[in-house]
């Protein structure tokens, strides 16, 4: 592992896991390098679950049970309850054993072999082996499968730009025995990125079940109707991305969790505040309470709020469209940037709970460019290098906004009024999130407020840089900025890629391809009948429900 960025990374927060099992075995803490050696399990005994249900609210909706063809990062808070990760990892990036107990980086950077929690078990008793990686990894990489996620599998040898491997055969992946797993890449990997990557969106999926000699068979398998995982929870029911009720995995191999009944709920985030005063709700896993309501839930004696500083980050995006040339110009871009006051969205609509956005990374990222000068809030030169350029002051623009988070539909009340102050006529109209994907992947729109930041990886943004990519909902071709990532992805050295980095950072101040808003705190809270919650994880969709302890 890289020294240097591991005590970067490791800097400020140490977590240590306390669990219970039923029968099950601890999970042992990982040494300085976030590796657990490798020694046999200790079972600890257990009494089972309370007979309690803990509600656990969202602010926006699940498409789909199928993680791999889900349209969002909510997918991930279901996922990461009944589905098995390689890893979990910490605010602040301290990667921690799950399912992979132990894992080492050859020492040409060209591989990583992952050992295996032997106890790993399905829902339905079989047991989890290396096969059911290699199967998944297979599968994902195949383009029989519809992968919204296939851009974090790039890297594997045996696929194309798009993540696409044409023989599965070919593919950088091995079950070297029942529980030892080699994954190969395409050239020397760094490996904090394919912890915070690639293992971060590998939810392994059962071979036993969904192998049926054709991957397409996967998309609209009755499996994703009533799915079997290997995680803390087991399915239950749900109703049509508005809740889901699990019940505890009494024979989770890391801990079977506190209480029986686990629930999901949709619920907007001006209701999360009165959900969780009247104990509807316990705990708010995604989407900050709102800041009218955060000196409430802050006062309140039957709640803990925490503030979390956020590795996420809000843009707007331009229609770049092959054809659309109205926003090609980097000089009408950073004109943009400089009509937009950001400032007044943190100060007015967080109050001061974020950070003006300069690029994808908050200056608290280890990969920061320190070096960054941002463009000035300037609405007379904005409309002075607009009329320069030839913009076009006599149509209406429409900026599509997606529900459920309030602090960004605001945003574009604010975006509507600074650039109508320069002479720009702007309409906003907002969607749900999965329509308004839809409408922006069909190039419907000429402006977009979208939000980025799954993980800590200074590459995380490149999905929406890549042409083609499924995720580049601004439509790009310029391959410019993807090439400039890649270019610090392919480098093992801290001092390199850091370099590296700088450099694109620098490039997306220059040319604007997205306007970069701002990276908001997450206000969080939970009851206090709950303990032991590490809701500063939240920000990576890593909840390790099986921790938290009933009061």
């Amino acid at each position: 592992m890289k020294k240097k960025l591991s005590m970067l990374l490791l800097l400020g927060l140490t977590v240590s896991l306390v669990l219970t099992g039923c029968g099950q075995p601890g999970k042992k803490p990982s040494d300085s390098s976030g590796k657990q050696p490798n020694q046999s399990s200790q079972s600890t005994q257990g009494t089972g679950p309370r007979d309690e249900v803990v509600t656990m609210a969202i602010i926006s909706t699940w498409n789909t049970l199928n993680i791999y063809n889900t349209s969002g990062n909510y997918g991930h808070c279901v996922a990461d309850q009944m589905f098995e990760r390689m890893v979990s990892y910490t605010h602040d990036g301290e990667y921690r054993p799950r399912l992979a107990d132990s894992w080492s980086m050859a020492d040409d950077h060209m591989s990583m072999t992952f050992q295996l929690n032997k106890d790993a078990k399905w829902h339905d008793g079989e047991p989890l082996t290396a096969d059911d990686v290699v199967f998944t990894l297979k599968a994902v990489t195949s383009e029989k499968v519809d992968n919204y996620y296939r851009s974090n599998f790039v890297v594997l040898a045996g696929t194309d730009e798009n993540g696409i491997c044409a023989n599965p055969d070919n593919l950088g992946v091995e079950a070297v025995d029942e529980h030892t797993v080699k994954i190969e890449f395409k050239s020397g990997k760094d490996e904090n990125t394919i912890l915070s990557g690639l293992c971060s969106f590998l939810y392994v999926l059962p071979q036993h079940i969904l192998d049926t000699g054709d991957y397409a068979s996967i998309n609209n398998s009755s499996f994703w109707s009533s799915p079997v995982g290997a995680g803390p929870f087991r399915y239950v029911r749900d109703s049509a991305g508005e809740q889901l009720e699990m019940t505890a995995n009494e024979d989770y191999y890391l801990g079977c969790p506190d209480f029986k009944t686990f629930v999901i709920r949709v619920v907007p985030a001006a209701s999360l505040t009165a959900g969780l005063l009247n104990g509807d709700i316990d705990v708010v896993g995604a989407g900050s309470i709102p800041l009218s309501d955060w000196e409430t839930v802050k006062a309140s004696d039957s709640l803990t709020a925490k503030a979390v500083t956020s590795y996420s980050y809000q843009y707007m995006e331009f229609n770049l469209a092959q054809g659309n040339d109205t926003f090609q110009s980097a000089a009408v871009r950073t004109a943009f940037d400089k009509a937009i006051n950001k400032q007044l969205m943190v100060d007015q609509l967080m109050s001061g709970e974020g950070l003006v956005a300069v690029g994808p990374m908050p200056p608290y990222h280890p990969y920061y460019n320190e070096k960054l000068v941002a463009n000035s809030y300037d609405p007379t030169s904005a409309q002075r290098e607009l009329e320069a350029a030839g913009f076009d002051f006599g149509r209406t623009y429409r900026l599509i906004v997606p529900q459920g988070n309030q602090v960004r539909e605001q945003s574009a009340l604010i975006i509507q009024q600074n650039l109508q102050d320069i002479g720009i006529k702007v309409e906003i109209e907002t969607y749900d999130f999965a329509t308004l994907l839809e409408m922006m992947h069909r190039g419907d729109f000429d402006l977009g407020l979208l939000g980025g930041g799954s993980n800590i990886s200074p590459s995380e943004s490149a999905v929406i840089f890549a042409p083609g990519g499924a995720r580049n909902y601004s439509l790009l071709t310029d391959g410019k900025w993807y090439d400039l990532v890649n270019a610090g992805d392919s480098l093992v050295d801290f001092d390199e890629r850091k370099v590296a980095f700088d450099a694109f950072q620098a490039a997306l101040v220059e040319d604007q391809p997205y306007i970069w808003l701002y990276h908001q705190n997450d206000l969080w809270a939970h009851s206090n009948r709950i303990a032991e919650i590490p809701m500063e994880d939240f920000i990576w969709y890593n909840y390790e429900v099986w921790t938290w302890k009933l009061a």
